[in-house]
């Protein structure tokens, strides 16, 4: 990266740390940080967040289809272990 673009970039993540909206965990009600959110082609850019996020939609008093909420939870980390090296299956014909 160029020191224009990086520092471009630094002052953007900055403003979105300082100034963007809260975020607040959907389960727990713990602030998880702020950040810029742009609706982008049917997506959401999190944009200043340092955690991993996942949309949720929030429980409503009553059933309309038109305003739904959304609210946003910590992404679980995996529950598998990480392997350093890929583990290739036994071969049969070793038996």
């Amino acid at each position: 990266m160029s020191f224009l673009t990086s520092a471009v970039r630094r002052l953007v993540l900055a403003l979105a740390r300082s100034v963007g909206s809260k975020i607040v965990d959907a389960e727990t009600g713990a602030v998880i940080g702020r950040a810029f959110l742009v609706p982008w082609r049917g997506r959401i850019a999190v944009i200043g967040l340092d955690a991993e996020v996942k949309p949720v939609f929030l429980p409503q008093k009553r059933l309309t289809y038109w305003k739904q909420e959304l609210g946003f939870k910590l992404h679980t980390p995996p529950d598998f272990p990480h392997a350093v090296r890929p583990q290739h299956p036994p071969d049969p014909s070793a038996r």
